[in-house]
């Protein structure tokens, strides 16, 4: 069942409420002859909202290569304005670009560092939470590296943040998946989503060269992001890979319901507010309706907050991306609890989020919101659901969201107020043989 809080829906969500399915066109360069510069881009983006002259100025500065106001910095590259544009001229391609030459000038600051994620080159966020992994979890996560022949057709690809929340895999609907995944090989998503171009490209050289090791079939992909990126994106970047098909693992679990597998014992009486998935839109309302359609099923009532959908805000860690923040702590904290205020005014049980990596952001920003908030990942109510303790315990959540934290404050803050800058260095097609690392 779905609720509509009016006091907080903007009129523009409701003219956007149905939501076209994209296509790997929507990632192409900027379409500058189709521009016709009516600003509808910048001044319906969720995050920014700028009034219709300066959005105009906006874009004219970006298109001539000038530097913006607000754009360049404030961008969270969640690419609405695509959507918003009435002309598909691709405005967030514009961005990146722009980002990328940015960043080939400068450098990015030390402090984006620690949200690299090209280990074992930069230690991040990431390889610091699985040092602390318990050690059943490593075991886990290192059997996912294994080069051993697939059991089947379908690879089952985790994704970089599902590494770091491992346990959610050991649900029973997903007992007999072939998971096979490392940090070192990260789909590039947030190279992409930062517009850097050249390493996005070196990533799918070291992709393409694990695919052809493996041989899948099909590859099922437990993100969001993970999904559109290999769908869409990285073949604009040079994965020569064929998969038969491509499919997300919230396609897989509502399938699963439907047809009777995963059978609903125990309804949830809950009301949650659902953060959708940056990347969720592009695949259209059939898509973003399955999460709902899945939380119905299992009684599990939503409120929505004033960002879903197409309009929908990012998690905040889309607050690091632009070169000029170069992922600053306070900046990505300051997005995440714009997002649990709106929570918050909602009223609901819980947050419900689908995406691990909206999972890391949210609980590893906890520990700075001083007001009681509970964040679930979708299959942890679906095993409430089907009658199970949900495998990532509460335990280990609340342990996992402190390491994120602390991690941040260990490797990043300190390098705050520096003005030293780095740049990526070649991203090699072999990647080091894996070792316990953690």
């Amino acid at each position: 069942m779905l609720i509509l809080d009016q006091g907080y829906l903007h009129q523009i969500m409701l003219k956007m409420s149905k939501i076209k399915r994209i296509n790997s066109e929507f990632f192409k360069e900027f379409d500058e002859q189709a521009c016709t510069l009516c600003g509808e881009c910048f001044h319906k983006c969720p995050i920014m909202m700028l009034p219709i002259d300066l959005a105009i100025k906006e874009m004219e500065r970006l298109i001539i290569g000038e530097k913006t106001e607000r754009v360049l910095s404030e961008c969270q590259s969640c690419f609405s304005c695509n959507f918003y544009c009435p002309e598909n001229a691709r405005p967030t391609s514009l961005i990146l670009k722009r980002w990328n030459e940015q960043y080939r000038k400068d450098g990015l600051r030390v402090r984006g560092k620690h949200y690299m994620t090209l280990y074992p080159y930069y230690p991040n966020f990431r390889s610091y939470v699985m040092e602390h992994l318990p050690k059943q979890t490593k075991e886990l996560v290192k059997n996912w590296s294994s080069l051993d022949p697939l059991k089947g057709e379908t690879l089952t690809y985790p994704g970089c943040n599902i590494i770091t929340f491992a346990e959610l895999t050991q649900a029973s609907f997903f007992e007999g998946l072939d998971i096979r995944g490392r940090l070192e090989y990260c789909c590039g998503e947030t190279l992409f989503r930062t517009g850097y171009k050249e390493e996005l490209f070196q990533i799918t050289k070291r992709l393409d060269k694990w695919f052809n090791i493996l041989k899948p079939k099909k590859l099922l992909v437990l993100c969001t992001a993970g999904t559109n990126v290999f769908k869409y994106v990285l073949p604009h970047y040079g994965l020569m890979y064929k998969f038969d098909e491509i499919k997300s693992y919230i396609q897989y679990l509502w399938e699963k319901i439907q047809n009777g597998e995963i059978k609903i014992k125990n309804k949830l009486d809950i009301t949650v507010s659902l953060q959708d998935s940056c990347y969720s839109k592009m695949f259209g309302d059939e898509y973003m309706d399955l999460p709902r359609k899945i939380l119905d099923a299992i009684g599990v009532k939503i409120i929505e907050t004033d960002s879903y959908r197409v309009n929908v805000r990012c998690c905040g860690i889309g607050a690091g991306f632009s070169v000029d923040s170069a992922y600053h702590s306070f900046r990505i904290r300051s997005s995440t609890i714009r997002n649990f205020n709106a929570f918050k005014k909602t009223k609901a049980d819980a947050v419900c989020v689908y995406c691990a990596g909206c999972l890391a952001t949210f609980t590893g920003n906890k520990k700075l919101y001083f007001r009681k908030i509970r964040v679930y990942h979708i299959i942890e109510l679906i095993q409430m659901a089907v009658g199970e303790n949900p495998t990532l315990t509460k335990k280990a959540k609340r342990k996992r969201g402190k390491h994120f934290f602390w991690g941040a404050v260990k490797n990043q803050l300190p390098k705050i107020p520096s003005k030293k800058t780095f740049k990526i260095e070649k991203i090699p097609e072999n990647p080091p043989d894996y070792k316990e690392a953690w």
